[in-house]
């Protein structure tokens, strides 16, 4: 069989593109359903008799988009229209669409000011190290960034509401704590009557000594009344020492500018005023007392009672008697005690085998336990309620800024405290008495050998010694 010629060949391969424009119409002929005229042109006649089995396609023409009526008024290009998954939006459409308005703004500003005004109180509160309220600032602002973004996600608007509304309140919470605790503090904070100037000394750095007494009455603090605890505690806040003395009430000595070179009970030096104990205390032990805190029964049990109680550990086991005003078994060892059982605990003394030496240690430990819990940070929480509540039965003449100096080095070191206690010693006996003009009382003569100890502690303790 002859080859075929060139001519032919070429007849051949237009008859094939032909066709496959046949085999293109038809497909989009059967998807569109619509006219097309290119059937009336080419005719679809005219190439019957070639086998479409005989063609080879290598590649199939991509599938044309069925027309519709809106191709003819051009409303298909509506540039709002939604894309179909998968579909991206053309440049026009991304050019023309507004963008979305960010939400969240306007209660992102009113955290903000919140922030600003619970940092302001804080600063007027003078208890918050300088650091933390820098720490604090800077964890506002994140939570602020968190609470917008959140606003603006679908799935998290709900939240970051919540978020920002909480932060709100939280702001306004620690406005009004900062407020009531310095108004507490102001109400605390008397002038003294006839004492030097303290306003000096700087209770964050310099050792000190405070003169607590208890006075055995309930409600508001008199201004002259007998002192039946004695305790000074000497405090060094760079080592952190605390030296309670504890001082028997019946202790048998002079009267600086009252007795004129005679003797009296230390307990009546209240009768003369504050300053007068303060000074009967500091002739004793050759020191000074700049500082006094007054408390009475009603104090004592309000403070234990907001502290949620305290831990007191006792050397002995007794019943307390019905003088105490609380009946109640003391277990060798550790007791928890509220307001009441701690009063009853320090007022004892009757069935105790040492009597009044005994019930001086025993408020040196309950002092003891308040101190390790008011020197806790959990103090900041209770600090408010401890405050209002003592606020009318307790006073001192230290001043505002040193309680909050006090209180800001503690918080800055977090460190606990040593706490010592020591009592003073001597004899019981009958002797004539300066402000008693009847018979002999019973007082206690002072032992001169535990006098020298006492003293030799406290100043090991200012000069920053290390007790053991």
């Amino acid at each position: 069989m002859a080859r075929p010629g060139r001519r032919e060949r070429e007849e051949y391969e237009e008859l094939k593109r032909r066709k496959k424009r046949q085999l293109e119409r038809q497909k989009n002929h059967a998807r569109m359903r619509d006219y097309n005229p290119y059937e009336i042109e080419y005719g679809m006649d005219d190439y019957d008799d070639i086998e479409i089995d005989d063609i080879e396609i290598e590649e199939e023409m991509p599938v044309r988009r069925r027309r519709s009526a809106e191709d003819l008024d051009r409303r298909y290009q509506n540039q709002n229209r939604r894309p179909r998954q998968g579909q991206r939006r053309n440049s026009s459409q991304q050019k023309k669409e507004a963008p979305a308005k960010p939400k969240g703004g306007g209660l992102a500003k009113v955290q903000m000011a919140a922030g600003g005004c619970l940092l302001a109180a804080f600063l007027y509160l003078g208890m918050i190290p300088l650091h933390y309220i820098a720490i604090l600032a800077l964890l506002w602002i994140l939570l602020v960034m968190a609470a917008y973004r959140m606003q603006n996600r679908k799935k998290k608007a709900g939240a970051g509401r919540v978020l920002a509304c909480g932060m709100i309140l939280l702001a306004a919470g620690g406005c009004y704590y900062s407020i009531i605790t310095k108004a507490a503090l102001d109400k605390i904070s008397v002038e003294g009557q006839n004492l030097a100037d303290v306003s000096g000394i700087n209770t964050a750095k310099e050792p000190f000594s405070i003169y607590i007494s208890g006075i055995d009455v309930y409600g508001e603090i008199t201004q002259e009344s007998r002192s039946d605890v004695n305790i000074i505690a000497t405090v060094n806040p760079n080592t952190h020492e605390v030296l309670l003395t504890t001082t028997p009430r019946d202790y048998y000595v002079e009267i600086p500018g009252v007795t004129n070179g005679e003797k009296d009970k230390l307990t009546h030096a209240g009768i003369y005023g504050i300053d007068r104990s303060m000074a009967t205390l500091g002739a004793l032990y050759e020191m000074e007392v700049p500082f006094y805190v007054r408390v009475n029964f009603t104090s004592l049990i309000e403070m234990v009672d907001v502290l949620g109680g305290i831990d007191v550990k006792s050397d002995m086991a007794f019943t307390t008697s019905e003088d105490s005003e609380c009946v109640m078994d003391v277990k060798e060892g550790m007791n928890h005690f509220n307001g009441k059982q701690a009063l009853a605990f320090c007022r004892e003394r009757h069935n105790l085998p040492d009597g009044d030496n005994q019930r001086g240690k025993h408020q040196q430990a309950v002092i003891e336990a308040m101190i390790k819990k008011v020197m806790s940070p959990m103090i900041l929480v209770r600090a408010p309620k401890l405050l209002d509540k003592v606020s009318e039965s307790a006073e001192t003449n230290m001043t505002e800024k040193q309680m909050q100096s006090l209180v800001k080095n503690q918080l800055t070191t977090l460190k606990g405290w040593n706490i010592h206690s020591v009592a003073a010693t001597g004899t019981g006996d009958r002797a004539y008495c300066y402000s008693y003009s009847g018979n002999s009382l019973y007082v206690t003569i002072p032992d001169m050998e535990s006098i020298a100890n006492i003293e030799s502690m406290i100043n090991a303790v200012e000069a920053g010694e290390k007790l053991e």
